[in-house]
């Protein structure tokens, strides 16, 4: 077992116990779950563009920020008699928060609940500094692998705004003693998240000219993404055949318009994928079906 620490301005691998400064991780900001997921090195761990790239392919989840962090774990069952002693039960780690966010981000939230995919925990804390542990062959970074992920939503009261309630059970207690915790240049900021949007057709579309706004979800507030280019779109045809296509940029009412020739009710415009901008990333999770008008 060994432990890579450098949140104290240095690295301690040791199991010495002379230590004078002892680096404590700060307290969890933001859980991000992984699907099992392993950066190669230490150094990948500390870079951004692999954190990114790892988003980007659905790899890691970044989930909402957690407030009113408790823990809720239990110690280990003995049984002893005299000067005998044998722990019968293992304690289990676990910890409870809250997050203040909207019915439609909780039902993105409740998606993860349990997720046979999603079974292990990289952890980012308030101070910037990030967590997890090395994988079986000591160089590797992985998540923490967690028992469960529940979730409930409480609604308002007199004195409190409605709330999700989470609770993560982490499946060994013991494994932080291959703990990796580092500090770098990722930021709460690279780790908003794929922001789902949505794709609207505007006005009436004829076989040469389609119109369309692209609008960020629910947990995008519902605002207009005017930055999308060409190669962010797959325009498909009724048979599922890509069609070639010009894109005139959004316009000051953030109206996109595609044009070309032969287009027929059926149609779809989709985003090519998760498109990731310089501090933001998109998904339309259901294409835009094209009604043309003759």
């Amino acid at each position: 077992m060994s432990t890579h620490l450098e949140i104290c301005g240095g690295e301690a691998a040791t199991k010495n116990t002379g230590f004078k400064e002892q680096c404590i991780e700060s307290k969890l900001q933001i859980p991000i779950i992984s699907d099992g997921y392993e950066f190669a090195t230490v150094s990948a761990f500390k870079t951004v563009a692999t954190w990114k790239t790892a988003q980007q392919n659905k790899h890691l989840v970044p989930l909402f920020p957690v407030y009113e962090l408790a823990d809720a774990s239990t110690e280990d069952t003995k049984f002893e008699s005299g000067n005998f002693s044998k722990i019968t039960a293992k304690g289990v780690e676990k910890i409870t928060f809250e997050c203040y966010i909207s019915v439609c981000a909780y039902a993105a939230l409740k998606s993860y609940e349990n997720s046979g995919k999603y079974g292990e925990l990289f952890e980012f804390n308030e101070d910037g500094d990030y967590s997890g542990v090395f994988a079986a062959d000591g160089v590797k970074v992985k998540g923490r692998k967690i028992k469960s992920l529940t979730v409930t939503r409480i609604r308002a009261t007199k004195d409190k705004v409605p709330y999700v309630k989470g609770e993560i059970t982490f499946a060994d207690k013991d494994d932080v003693l291959n703990a990796v915790i580092v500090k770098s240049d990722l930021t709460e900021t690279d780790l908003e998240g794929i922001f789902d949007v949505e794709l609207a057709q505007v006005g009436t579309a004829s076989t040469t000219s389609i119109k369309f706004t692209a609008t960020a979800g629910c947990s995008g507030g519902g605002a207009l993404v005017t930055s999308l280019v060409a190669a962010d779109f797959v325009l498909l045809d009724p048979t599922g055949a890509a069609d070639t296509f010009t894109l005139t940029p959004a316009d000051a009412d953030g109206v996109y318009e595609i044009v070309g020739t032969g287009f027929t009710t059926d149609y779809t415009i989709s985003l090519d994928g998760v498109v990731a901008q310089t501090t933001i990333m998109y998904e339309s999770p259901e294409a835009l079906t094209v009604t043309v008008t003759p």
